[in-house]
């Protein structure tokens, strides 16, 4: 059974939406919010950018900052989870700051960090992590803190896009403080809000994540939290504009004429959650994407590769049977095999060299959707 009914969403209904993780459905009632904002931005724009957006801006972060158990003062809104990952960095990178990342970190923002480092003529070290089927909380920390050095910024994923792995973060940052009391964490946080409760860690200095993934707010919508007074101090968004003189979080607010209306819409999608309570909507994710991988790991014959400790609630990797690595071309075509000949849309990713599909829950998910997967690898060319 699923919790939610498909028909609170636009999704196409011929179509066993599974990718939730990748690119989250709005609600239709979130998206009609979202549109009628859009509407009094058209009837009186200069009304509305002037007088209007302000105080909006300020309520609406005050209420996703509730929701994530953070100060008003504390969020600022930014596109997406990499913008906000890279701003963050970019604010007390300079001229030989030495930063870390993981190579299992998020492909986007690993990019962004090279350009940053190139740009600022900085050093970037991308520290070796260990493949999903030998990770344990215990190597995560190891491996951060044997490979940290005189690191400045070391920036991290609490879950792995590729993977589904739920790293330690918490206990990364403590250990990262014992050896490296200075060191500015940022954390990628992409799949976090609304996935992980509490959502933000201690001990670190910048945590990032979308709302337009597990809270189901309309795109582009994610949050920039400062952690640490330092990191109030320092946070600037990467194009400077009106408002730069005032600091965190107002510097955030105006970057030019933009459709905000996202932004403004997100409580919206947080108050579309709580027709369920926090417990209800928890156990039916873990429910269905547990018993979905149990499912198609038994039907392919394969083990699933992440520790239990490190499973992040509502995605899960199985790999394709065989120990088969595609190339980038070759999953894209899996997926889109997958749509073609199995009307549903999936993720598959290649973590640790061994590729797989990546299956997400949400609310409008039941395990039967995912039955039609089990002759995925028929498809594999």
């Amino acid at each position: 059974m699923t919790l939610a009914s498909l028909a609170e969403w636009s999704l196409d209904s011929s179509v066993r939406y599974l990718n939730h993780g990748s690119f989250g459905a709005v609600p239709r009632e979130v998206a009609r919010i979202q549109a009628a904002i859009r509407a009094e931005i058209d009837h009186n724009p200069n009304l509305f950018f002037r007088s209007r957006l302000p105080a909006m801006l300020v309520e609406a972060r005050a209420a996703c900052a509730a929701a994530l158990g953070v100060a008003r003062d504390d969020l600022a809104f930014v596109p997406n989870a990499s913008q906000g990952v890279i701003a963050a960095a970019a604010s007390v990178v300079r001229h030989g700051t030495k930063i870390a990342t993981m190579t299992s970190n998020y492909g986007g923002v690993v990019l962004g960090l090279r350009s940053l480092a190139r740009r600022a003529d900085a050093e970037l070290r991308e520290l070796a992590a260990l493949p999903p089927a030998k990770a344990t909380p215990a190597t995560c920390v190891a491996e951060v803190v044997d490979q940290l050095g005189d690191t400045d910024v070391l920036v991290i994923d609490h879950i792995i896009a590729t993977s589904a792995q739920l790293n330690p973060v918490a206990e990364i940052a403590a250990a990262v403080r014992t050896v490296r009391p200075e060191c500015f964490i940022v954390v990628d946080a992409a799949h976090v809000a609304g996935q992980v409760v509490p959502p933000v860690p201690a001990g670190i200095d910048a945590w990032v994540s979308n709302f337009h993934k597990w809270v189901a707010a309309p795109r582009p919508s994610a949050a920039l939290v400062a952690c640490s007074t330092r990191a109030r101090a320092a946070l600037e968004p990467l194009a400077g504009s009106w408002n730069a003189e005032r600091g965190f979080p107002l510097s955030f607010d105006t970057q030019g004429t933009a459709d905000l209306s996202s932004y403004l819409a997100t409580p919206a999608a947080f108050d579309f959650l709580s027709r369920w309570s926090w417990t209800e909507r928890d156990e039916h994710c873990r429910h269905v994407v547990g018993l979905a991988a149990e499912m198609l790991a038994e039907a392919w014959g394969v083990q699933l590769p992440t520790c239990l400790e490190l499973r992040a609630p509502y995605l899960r990797i199985v790999p394709l049977p065989g120990s088969r690595q595609l190339d980038t071309a070759a999953e894209d075509a899996l997926i889109t095999a997958a749509r073609h000949h199995l009307r549903a849309e999936i993720a598959v990713t290649s973590p640790g060299g061994i590729t797989g599909v990546r299956l997400s829950a949400f609310l409008y998910n039941d395990v039967t959707d995912y039955e039609c997967l089990i002759g995925l690898p028929t498809l594999v060319r």
